[in-house]
């Protein structure tokens, strides 16, 4: 017993082992790692099933405590302290939490939320606002994806939380009494009321909160009521002309397209804006698969609680269950695990026990996402290509690099060495790219500079006379030298030129340096990363593109804009700089400052 205290103490999790790694006995408060230490004899069949890195092959003997850094194929990092013990070892375990940081105040913690998949993160931070503001707030999202937890936790987690909380579906209530069970009515207003009258679920919520969920489900003539409840904040009840005011933050929702409805002409657009203040989007089950298995985990104790059960699910269960698609959502889920605690045999539940009373196939059906190459390349690039987009997609859904071999019908050996090489070819691709990207905004800011001493040496009067005489070599002829002045002198400029708008918004040739290759006075139809920086600059704006490419070449442009003696931008002012000399400009660069390009 003493053993036991320690060992909880030190460790989420622990066991003691033969030197040849049989199981003598192991202490866990996890759930999770309990049942599946039941189910080996040697620490070396539970490595294998958890960690895609295990330790115990290659353990070197050795009589002091030796650390390692293992990781689950959930994704989860975990410690691991290996301590010698009167001729036995002790495999000491604590669990690294990766899960993200939400870094607004979370849902009330009596919220039955489940958060790790950044779509939820997201819900959670508008659950925030939502609650903050107390304002109309609109759910969207697939049936059973769980809009009315959402509600809920908006309800806790804001003032009104200890106001009633009064929900409503506006689907399961017949016409012709949806208008008194929303706004009340008075004694014997209709046959059947009660003698005492109602007062409605507006009232009912008074200073609180009212969710009216599958509020698409409202038939137009109701939905002319409810707005002008939302835009007067009065209720009248059938059979009364007293208009009673109500304070209540209104939380609507529904699985339809509101907005294609408007466009339908079933629900009302004036409506749709008033419910529309605070928009929440829930992802369906299938697009947050990280979540499932903690749902089950939550689902499972709440429902072995409820029938006085103590079952689990074991982890190869959990798996095949991840990798399911639950059309259904958290309640298709959520009415599974019911149903397997009821009437499964065993108290860890297999993969073969999930897989029958699911009724699913055994083959993995995948979420389909259209994979396309819409260009001829070599088909061992194109096999390469195709196997990282369907490794990057399973890894985004799943986040498991267990899960993600299992759905693709690889080992995890070669899945993990493939997503490694994957993860360091992007690191690469993204460290070279923060280096170029240094690089090349020094390199832009000598290249305005030398664009910004040219622009004022040009007299305003110079260029407007150039510009009211277009075809007159008289007035060109001097700006043109001035450009070539500065492309003979100034390294690396292949040329530089003058454009101006004429009055239907095209881009003119109006003078050059000498060899351009756009004649004087032709249109300039070119790249649209060009045409962009031309518009910064008659916006004012001095602007450098990146490398782009056009029918004469590969280019990096500075544009600058030339003023008139008024201070209006009449013209813009190019330079051209070939790729080969960016790019020999950018080796020299990196080699002043002793930063690495390759």
């Amino acid at each position: 017993m003493e053993q036991v205290a320690i060992l909880s103490q030190m460790f989420d999790f622990s066991i003691v082992i033969k030197d040849n790694g049989d199981i003598l006995e192991f202490f866990s408060s996890n759930d999770t790692y309990k049942n599946n230490l039941s189910l080996h004899n040697n620490i070396a069949q539970f490595e294998e099933e958890i960690f895609s890195n295990p330790i115990f092959s290659s353990l070197e003997v050795n009589d002091s405590k030796q650390t390692f850094l293992q990781h689950t194929w959930n994704n989860h990092s975990v410690l691991t302290y290996v301590i010698p013990s009167n001729g036995n070892y002790i495999f000491g375990y604590n669990i690294i939490e990766k899960q993200v940081e939400v870094k607004t105040d979370p849902p009330s913690s009596n919220s039955d939320l489940i958060i790790k998949s950044p779509a939820m993160i997201k819900v959670a931070k508008q659950i925030q606002k939502a609650a903050n503001a107390a304002a109309t707030t609109l759910l969207l999202g697939e049936s059973g994806v769980g809009k009315e937890m959402v509600a809920r936790a908006i309800y806790r987690s804001g003032a009104r939380k200890d106001q009633p909380f009064v929900a409503i579906n506006c689907g399961a209530i017949p016409e012709t009494l949806i208008e008194s069970e929303l706004f009340g009515y008075t004694a014997g207003s209709f046959t059947g009321a009660q003698k005492s009258g109602k007062i409605g679920k507006f009232r009912e919520a008074n200073k609180g909160v009212v969710f009216l969920d599958e509020v698409g489900e409202l038939p137009l003539s109701m939905q002319v009521k409810l707005l002008r409840v939302l835009q007067e904040r009065v209720v009248t009840p059938i059979g009364s002309s007293i208009e009673y005011p109500i304070d209540v933050q209104v939380i609507a929702a529904t699985n339809k397209s509101l907005i294609n409805m408007v466009n339908e002409g079933t629900f009302r657009e004036d409506l749709y804006y008033r419910l529309n203040i605070i928009p929440i989007t829930i992802q369906p089950l299938r697009e947050r698969a990280v979540e499932i298995p903690e749902l089950i985990e939550h689902f499972t104790t709440i429902f072995n609680k409820k029938y006085n059960c103590h079952r689990h699910f074991s982890i190869t269960a959990i798996d095949f269950l991840t990798l399911q698609e639950w059309p259904g959502n958290v309640r298709e889920l959520e009415n599974f695990i019911e149903r397997t605690i009821i009437l499964a045999d065993e108290d860890i539940i297999s993969l073969q026990t999930a897989r029958d009373f699911l009724d699913a196939p055994s083959s993995n059906q995948a979420h389909e996402k259209n994979i396309i190459i819409n260009k001829l390349i070599p088909l061992q690039e194109a096999q390469e290509l195709i196997e990282e987009q369907l490794i990057t997609m399973a890894m985004e859904k799943y986040n498991s690099l267990k899960l993600a071999a299992n759905v693709l019908g690889i080992s995890p050996p070669t899945m993990t060495r493939k997503y490694k090489r994957i993860k360091e070819m992007k690191e690469e691709a993204q460290m070279l790219f923060s280096t170029r990207h240094i690089l090349e905004s020094e390199l832009d800011k000598r290249l305005r500079a030398t664009a910004v001493v040219t622009s004022v040496s040009i007299p305003p009067s110079m260029l407007e006379e150039a510009i009211k005489h277009p075809n007159n070599t008289k007035y060109l002829d001097p700006v043109s030298e001035q450009l070539t002045q500065i492309y003979t002198k100034e390294e690396g400029v292949q040329w530089g030129f003058i454009f101006m708008r004429d009055e239907e918004g095209n881009i003119i040739h109006l003078t050059s340096s000498e060899g351009f290759v756009i004649p004087v006075g032709a249109t300039y139809i070119g790249s649209d990363i060009i045409l962009k920086s031309i518009d910064d600059a008659y916006n004012g704006i001095l602007s450098v593109t990146p490398i782009y490419e056009d029918e004469y070449g590969a280019w990096k442009t500075c544009c600058v804009p030339l003023y008139d003696s008024e201070g209006k931008v009449i013209a813009i002012l190019g330079f051209d700089y070939s790729k080969d000399y960016v790019n020999n400009e950018l080796i020299k660069l990196s080699e002043s400052l002793n930063i690495s390009l390759s």
